[in-house]
């Protein structure tokens, strides 16, 4: 009787551990799909807004995204964004700055 409850306990532990490994590694899956969903949307808002505020400029009225971008940009560095959007921004702050200086 001893032995048969002994293994039927270490039959529990060992599927909780396993159904335990299966939940983390789910988590961590979609904490992961999540994070590039993030980053994705947060660079097409900002390559879409960058294009409405040089369009805006080119119809003779102000760029309006400034801050949009910034919040976007801290949303696509902070889920592992790269270089291109970063050079895009950069040169987007730029240039808001000119027009902001001349107006």
């Amino acid at each position: 009787r001893r032995n048969g409850r002994k293994v039927t306990m270490e039959a529990i532990v060992v599927s909780f551990i396993g159904a335990l490994a299966t939940i983390t590694t789910t988590l961590i899956s979609a904490r992961k799909a999540e994070s590039k969903a993030d980053r994705y949307d947060a660079k097409n808002s900002i390559i879409m807004m960058i294009m409405e505020d040089r369009l805006l400029w080119n119809e003779g009225k102000l760029p309006v995204n400034y801050q949009n971008i910034l919040h976007e940009y801290d949303i696509y560095h902070a889920n592992g964004g790269n270089s291109y959007i970063t050079e895009k921004v950069e040169a987007y702050k730029v240039w808001f700055k000119q027009i902001q200086a001349n107006k």
